[in-house]
């Protein structure tokens, strides 16, 4: 690896994960994966280790993978303009792409996306301030999915660590990229279907790959690979876990009371898994029809974590318990069929409060939600928005509608505040990627192109 600027991808608000085996190579964290240890002093130590050889990524500029830092949904700090009414934001460059849901990942002042031509996927490195091609890479891929009624494009976002790039496809290529004077080069692959024998879910995989330390973690799901953990540098396979069917969630980690935790969203349950050593030391049955668990887990304040799923079934807030050199999930509330159901769309936390769509294809819209109570806010709801991904700006969410409109509304619990809306910027009725805000920068897509808009103060 000649890249040692190690860009961190998970954690908590302004918790900036850490990977667990940075000393992997060292002889004590050998022999403690040969011991298959349970010795709590043991696997502290590990944890402490990747703890200190960890240098914190600059992600106050940068939206590095999926949902940026900590997969919050929270853009980078930074002001924008909110005036969009009075002053539209101006168009400042269009891109052609080919399909797929993936969103734009942002850093160092590259754009990375993935996308189909043809028979073929694509990985994509634009200008950011430009919109001009950098790079390409291009490899063949089957169907993503079994479905053809949407995009056959990926569903994932890369993860951008230093001068590497990690994609999923949307049949199952897991790639490791390094980029050598703007030429990509392939360090490893894997194609996740086959190798782990998982079935190919029916709207392709969607996972987008999670960095921790020296680890990249992907969900292919299957028996006995439904989290599996390579080597960052090599590919090699460090270990696997759990046997649930693929959903289409992205998995997450956090330090829960200094020990790492991978967050897992299968198609039937959350995992509680282990980072040092794979071990699922928790799990919350959550079956949903069609295996359909698509939204994120969002972690909050190192303690909870808010699962939702649509299809009648509703949303759940676990608190995450460290017990000795394990994490148990235990139940705060559950709220079946009537609850806060997000279909596609992950939520947002903000002041006590879940932002987030509520509702399958067609019949959604924007609500917000108590936390600890998982009930919605009297008189504050947007039916009028309908299916819909965001993020959250300062103050502001910023919505693409699945319409193709971008929405700006106020982030306040008290009383829902529409403060402008572009109708119609993004092509179709299917746009369920979200947005990018990076520096002022706005960045959407749709199955044909990457648009960015200049909302700089």
């Amino acid at each position: 690896m000649k890249a040692r600027a190690i860009l961190l991808v998970a954690g908590v608000a302004a918790v900036i994960a850490v990977g667990v085996f940075v000393a992997a190579r060292s002889p004590w964290v050998q022999s403690l994966f040969a011991r298959n240890s349970e010795d709590p002093a043991e696997i502290e130590r590990a944890t402490n280790a990747a703890l200190t050889n960890h240098k914190p990524a600059d992600t106050a500029t940068g939206y590095p993978q999926w949902r940026g830092a900590g997969h919050a949904g929270v853009a980078p700090a930074g002001s924008f303009r909110t005036d969009w009414d009075k002053s539209p934001p101006k168009q400042l460059w269009r891109t052609p792409i080919g399909g797929g849901y993936g969103s734009c990942a942002v850093v160092g002042g590259r754009l990375y996306v993935q996308d189909r031509q043809g028979e073929n996927e694509r990985v994509v490195c634009l200008d950011a301030e430009t919109g001009r091609l950098v790079w390409e890479h291009t490899y063949p891929s089957g169907q993503a999915g079994k479905d053809r009624t949407y995009a056959i494009g990926p569903r994932a976002t890369p993860t951008v660590a230093g001068s590497w790039v990690f994609t999923v496809g949307g049949a199952g290529k897991l790639l490791a990229l390094e980029i050598e004077g703007d030429r990509p080069q392939v360090r490893w692959e894997h194609d996740l279907i086959t190798e782990f024998n998982a079935d190919l879910p029916q709207w392709g995989v969607a996972c987008s790959p999670l960095l921790l330390g020296e680890m990249v973690v992907v969900q292919p799901g299957g028996n006995g690979a439904a989290v599996v953990a390579f080597d960052r540098a090599s590919g090699a396979v460090k270990w696997r876990a759990g046997s649930n069917p693929p959903g289409y969630s992205s998995p997450v980690a956090a330090s829960i009371g200094g020990l790492e935790v991978i967050f897992a969203f299968l198609g039937d349950a959350l995992l509680a898994v282990r980072a040092a050593d794979g071990k699922v030391m928790s799990e919350f049955k959550w079956a949903t029809r069609f295996s359909g668990n698509i939204a994120t887990p969002l972690v909050v304040d190192s303690e909870y974590v808010f699962i939702s799923s649509a299809y009648e079934m509703g949303c759940a807030l676990l608190r995450a318990e460290r017990r000795g050199d394990e994490v148990t999930l235990v139940k705060v509330y559950e709220q079946r069929r009537n609850g806060f159901a997000n279909h596609h769309a992950t939520s947002v936390y903000k002041d006590k409060h879940l932002f987030g769509i509520d509702g399958t294809q067609g019949s959604g819209g924007l609500k917000c939600v108590t936390l600890m109570t998982g009930k919605s806010v009297p008189d504050w709801e947007a039916r009028e928005i309908g299916q819909a991904s965001l993020i959250l700006a300062g103050e502001h969410l910023i919505l693409q509608t699945a319409r193709g409109d971008l929405c700006l509304v106020e982030a306040n619990p008290k009383e829902y505040t529409l403060v402008s809306k572009l109708p119609k910027v993004l092509t179709g009725n299917n746009n369920w990627a979200t947005p990018t805000l990076v520096n002022g920068l706005l960045y959407v897509r749709d199955e044909e192109k990457v648009l960015c808009f200049d909302v700089r103060p």
